[in-house]
């Protein structure tokens, strides 16, 4: 797995972007193409993302998925003990 800042100067210019189409870095495990959205703050704002997110990237990637959608977290509280608001979280979603 890349380091905390590596992977801050992969993914920040992300986070404001929205949903993406492709692959990801090998590091992150995810493997083919993907729909997925970074997103930047504190773990408790995750529910909120997940609630459009599926339909969104389906939507974004004009294809169906090809496998359940899943999470990566770019970023763990021990990285940011003292602000979470900068944790990174990748949401995903298999496509064809």
């Amino acid at each position: 797995m890349a380091n905390c800042d590596a992977t801050h100067r992969v993914f920040d210019p992300l986070v404001a972007k929205g949903i993406q189409v492709g692959n990801l870095p090998e590091w992150t495990c995810v493997i083919g193409k993907v729909a997925y959205r970074v997103l930047k703050g504190p773990y408790e704002q995750l529910p909120k993302a997940w609630a459009d997110f599926p339909s969104q990237a389906l939507d974004a990637a004009g294809s169906p998925p090809r496998g359940p959608p899943g999470d990566v977290y770019l970023c763990t509280p021990t990285d940011h003990p003292d602000e979470p608001a900068k944790m990174l979280t990748l949401l995903y979603v298999p496509v064809q």
